[in-house]
Formats: structure tokens, C-alpha cells, sequence
């Protein structure tokens, strides 16, 4: 990645960090206040199974939600790594206001030098990724890499990320347009959109951003090249936000398609893979 591409990103994330900090979509005092609150998609619990008593590794955790939610459920320990000083900042707050700072660690640092900065912590039971993270990176493969590398022998990588085929996606009139790529390129997509995700779409100052498209296939290629074995991939109608105008929100939080739209596009997916050993 080109210092450029980075620390554009980096300075877009910085900003967006300090908005969703505030927002009503991660209501941070809700999740501290919460008996517990867990910040999951609920299929997560069911296809990775329990942590109980597991060391989890977030990767681009940005505010920590996840990775607290992943204590909660009682993981023996959890570590967090987000290249955003602004996130890693919240993250170590919230941690200490949910008591859970003796088995929560949040790391600053690029992914791409996470064997680096995680030094000793490593290697985790379980490496786990969310939405809206691989498609910062340039290259799938080095990533799939760096998630080996992470990886105790028989531990588990658990996937659940934005699926290729929405990220080319917008909504123009009422209609799914397709406006962008779907493989991975050696140049980005840069976009000056300048909004972010919670409530009300916050403009920002730092609106540049640069992204790289990775398809289904050269994700599941990469983590075979390096030794994974595949032991599940699923396709999802559903979304944790809103990116289209026409969605709406069902009685369990969650964003979908209109009824007649529906089974045209996946929305998310999730994929589970196990370095053998």
C-alpha cells in the first residue's frame, strides 16, 4: 500500500472514529450499561461457536465493540487491532468502563504489521474479521498470509464481511446498478463520498478514501494457497446498516432488500476456515 493510500484512509478513519463514537448506532453508554450488551450478528455465535476459555484476535477492530462482545461471551482473552489512534483510544476507554480491561488488550497498528505488533500475544485460538475490513487492503493474499501466520495449529479464522458483489452496488432511481469492480486490482477505487454510516450520514472534512475490491473466489483462494481448510461459507440477504435507500429494517435490527428484490443481490457473507495441527 502506498504511504498516499494509507494515511488518506487513515486520517478519513481517524474523523469517522470520533462521529461513531458519539452516535446513536453504537450508543457506547448502552453497550457499557448493557446486562451484557453484545455487539453480533447472531448468526456469529451459532457458525463459530463458543470462545469460552479461547484467546480471539480482532483485526481492524476499529471502536472494540466486537472484540468486548466476544469477552463478554467469555473468551479467556481478547486482543483488538485498529491502525486509527482515534479508535484504539475509545476501544481501551470502553474496555476499562466495562470491566473488562484485565482480558482486553487494543493494539495501534497497521494490519499489515500485526505479527509485529502483536509480538508475544500471538498466536490466537481464533482470528476474527468484520464488516468493512479487507476492503482497505490492497492485496488479499498478503492479508490471508498474516492471518496464518496469527493462527495457533487448529485454530479457527471466522469471516463475516460485506459480500464482493454489494461493494460495486449503488441504488440509482429505485434501481440496482452495478458501478464497480468485483476482482481485486492493483489501483483502488477512490471515492470522495465525504459521508460516514451512523444516523443522519455525518459529513466529514477528510472525505477522501481509497478501497480495493477482492471476489468471493480470490478470498477462498487465498486462505487455500496459505494451508486453511474451508469448513463453511455463507451467503447473507441480511445487513447490520442501511446502504440502500429502499431497505427496511425488520423486527430483529436487521436490513434487508424489498420482498421483490430480495434473492437478487447477498448482502453479507460469513466464512469459517482451520489451520490444521
Amino acid at each position: 500500500m502506498r504511504d498516499e493510500h494509507r494515511d488518506t484512509n487513515q486520517r478519513n478513519w481517524d474523523e469517522r472514529a470520533r462521529i461513531h463514537a458519539r452516535s446513536k448506532l453504537y450508543d457506547l453508554d448502552g453497550f457499557v450499561a448493557g446486562a451484557p450488551s453484545i455487539w453480533l450478528h447472531p448468526c456469529e455465535r451459532v457458525e463459530l461457536g463458543s470462545v469460552e476459555g479461547r484467546s480471539v484476535c480482532q483485526l481492524q477492530c476499529h471502536l472494540g465493540v466486537e472484540t468486548l462482545s466476544w469477552a463478554r461471551l467469555g473468551a479467556s482473552r481478547v486482543v483488538g487491532l485498529d491502525f486509527s489512534r482515534d479508535a484504539i483510544a475509545t476501544a481501551r476507554d470502553l474496555a476499562e468502563r466495562c470491566g473488562l480491561a484485565d482480558r482486553a488488550r487494543f493494539v495501534e497498528s497497521d494490519v499489515h504489521d500485526a505479527e509485529r505488533a502483536l509480538g508475544d500475544e500471538a498466536p490466537f485460538d481464533v482470528v476474527y474479521v468484520s464488516v468493512g475490513a479487507i476492503c482497505w487492503l490492497p492485496s488479499i493474499a498478503r492479508w490471508a498470509r498474516i492471518v496464518r501466520a496469527l493462527l495457533k495449529p487448529g485454530g479457527v479464522l471466522y469471516v463475516r464481511e460485506v459480500h464482493p458483489m454489494m461493494n460495486g452496488v449503488f441504488e440509482r432511481d429505485g434501481k440496482l446498478v452495478l458501478e464497480g469492480p468485483y476482482f481485486e486490482r492493483e489501483e483502488p477505487t477512490r471515492w470522495d463520498d465525504g459521508t460516514t454510516y451512523t444516523e443522519g450520514r455525518p459529513q466529514l472534512e477528510n472525505v477522501t478514501s481509497f478501497e480495493w475490491a477482492h471476489g468471493l473466489g480470490e478470498i477462498v483462494q487465498a486462505l487455500l494457497d496459505v494451508g486453511l481448510v474451508i469448513e463453511m461459507l455463507h451467503e447473507h440477504r441480511d445487513a447490520k446498516y442501511q446502504p440502500f435507500e429502499s431497505m427496511t429494517r425488520g423486527d430483529d435490527g436487521l436490513w434487508r432488500l424489498p420482498e421483490a428484490h430480495r434473492d437478487w443481490l447477498p448482502l453479507t457473507f460469513t466464512l469459517r476456515a482451520r489451520l490444521p495441527g
